[in-house]
């Protein structure tokens, strides 16, 4: 039977663990709603590498500190799924258990530039009203929420900004002893008693061995903080960018005999003790991440370029870097317009921190590093080109864009039923119609038949975030594997780019960083072979 509720408010998310920024949500809300459901996923769609905690820990941390709250509910049934937690899964279920009630499913501002890519997004925006809650940092643009609302999306303010605390910060101060700062009393002592969180542990154990000093393991904790934030906003591995920032610094202080002891090789110890010893210190940090701790080679070489910079730094690269440079303990000129432009534009906030570096080397007539030269030189490259770009939009706008008739894309119901023996160009216009459906950018299908014998046709579509990369996979081997009984024969997923093998048909699902580096319709062009996909 249907419970009978006016007003029901969903918080979903990971709760890894529930922090102090959640409590306070929880609490605000319960003031506002007849009922309110916390429902801690099983596996996020965005985090599907899994959960530290179990979930009946993560409803135990919950429920300890609700109890006091009547009107909320915390709820197994997306851990009892076992399998993705999709968001409108859990509106559909909610909308039959609490029959006739205004359902409204709370999101982050953050959260809001990828609405239109979660699963069944169209379904999403008629059944729920979105609760939009101002996080510190992070504002969802007036632009972009109309542009939502005329897709159909329907937004309410919570009426509050609670601050930036992430579950990661968490998991990072447990190891640094700063758990109590950011969970509740209860949580603190709940992850005391049971050992949770020590993942990164080892790391800061290690700062005694190489003989980090307090100071900068203060400093390192706030770089850490810095790290997530850049991380959450890019799209990248948070795991990793705390891993690299918390080993950035931990050579500073440690001595030829210690590195030998532990057989750490730091070849270049030498030279740049006495070349360059502003830089040794990351020399020596990449060389312990990489001998002591066997990280893997993007964290030892964002810690080996986080003081020079470099001319081919990846967005993990800088990410590491600024977060250095940025961190709530830093005090100099510029830093606070730094960190502004550090949230928007991580080439710009590279430029314009090589080129403070520079400038004050030269005022203080000390040597410049070769890798900071030329890494200042790429990214003004790289800046003006796009700056450039940005200019010339209006005038490529302009060209009016000719309308394919819809025969020459849509698959036929013939064609639909019969998908797996029509042949590659067949499969190809699908999965294109997909990757429309999940708002692809630029999609293209390649004929490649005389070309190579790799496959019949490429698909290639554009991404706007390495969340929408994901999904966008997903969603073609969900529709392909559910309809038609179709398995890729590889499956390659990586933040920028995406890989589905299905031998006919190889698809391509780019970042728009990568899809401009590599350029692959350009590979393959011949004249005539390649076909812009117009839904």
């Amino acid at each position: 039977m249907a419970d009978k509720v006016q007003k029901v408010a969903i918080l979903g998310g990971s709760f890894d663990p529930v922090t102090n920024a959640h409590l306070e949500i929880i609490r605000k809300l319960s003031k506002k709603f007849s009922r309110v459901v916390v429902l801690p996923c099983y596996i996020s769609p965005f985090k599907q590498e899994g959960c530290n905690a179990s979930g009946e820990e993560r409803v135990k941390m919950l429920r300890k500190v609700t109890a006091e709250l009547e009107n909320v509910k915390v709820s197994k049934w997306e851990i009892k799924q076992e399998k993705i937690s999709y968001s409108i899964d859990a509106v559909r279920h909610y909308k039959q258990k609490y029959e006739g009630a205004e359902i409204h499913f709370v999101i982050g501002s953050d959260c809001v530039s990828g609405l239109t890519e979660w699963k069944d997004a169209d379904e999403l925006a008629a059944s729920a009203t979105f609760l939009l809650i101002r996080r510190t940092g992070y504002a969802a643009p007036k632009k972009l929420l109309d542009s939502l609302k005329e897709l159909g999306f329907k937004f309410k303010s919570a009426g509050f900004t609670v601050s930036d605390e992430a579950s990661s910060l968490v998991r990072a101060a447990t190891a640094f002893g700063k758990t109590a700062e950011f969970v509740p009393a209860e949580v603190a002592e709940y992850i005391e008693k049971h050992g949770l969180y020590k993942e990164y542990a080892p790391f800061v154990k290690a700062y005694k061995i190489f003989g980090l000093k307090d100071e900068r393991i203060e400093h390192t904790f706030r770089a850490v903080k810095a790290g997530i934030r850049l991380a959450k906003i890019y799209g990248e591995n948070v795991a990793e960018v705390i891993t690299a920032l918390i080993l950035h610094d931990i050579g500073k202080y440690a001595d030829g005999e210690t590195l030998k002891k532990h057989k750490i090789k730091a070849e270049r110890y030498d030279e740049l003790s006495i070349n360059a010893p502003a830089v040794l210190h990351a020399h020596v940090s990449a060389a312990i991440a990489r001998d002591y701790f066997k990280c893997n080679e993007r964290i030892v070489g964002a810690i080996e370029k986080h003081t020079t910079g470099a001319a081919d730094m990846s967005e993990f690269d800088k990410i590491v870097y600024l977060a250095d440079a940025i961190e709530e303990g830093r005090d100099y000129d510029g830093v606070e317009s730094l960190r502004r432009v550090a949230a928007k534009d991580l080439n710009r906030a590279m430029l314009r921190s090589l080129k403070a570096t520079v400038k004050a080397l030269k005022q203080s007539k000390k040597p410049i590093c070769e890798e900071t030269l030329l890494a200042c030189k790429r990214f003004a490259e790289i800046c003006k080109a796009a700056s450039a770009a940005k200019k010339a939009a209006p005038v490529f706008a302009s060209v009016p864009v000719v309308q394919k008739k819809e025969s020459e894309n849509k698959v036929s119901k013939a064609e639909y039923d019969d998908l797996k023996n029509k042949g590659g160009k067949v499969l190809a216009r699908f999965i294109a119609e997909k990757l429309s459906e999940k708002k692809g950018r630029d999609i293209v299908i390649i004929d490649v038949a005389q070309k190579t014998v790799l496959a019949d046709c490429f698909v290639i579509a554009g991404a706007g975030s390495t969340t929408a990369v994901k999904a966008m996979a997903d969603y073609v081997d969900e529709k392909l594997s559910k309809e038609h009984a179709m398995e890729p024969l590889r499956r390659d997923i990586s933040p920028k780019w995406a890989v589905l093998d299905y031998g006919d048909v190889i698809v391509h699902i780019q970042h728009e960083e990568a899809r401009e580096f590599y350029r692959l319709e350009k590979l393959w062009d011949n004249g005539d072979n390649v076909t812009p996909f117009i839904d």
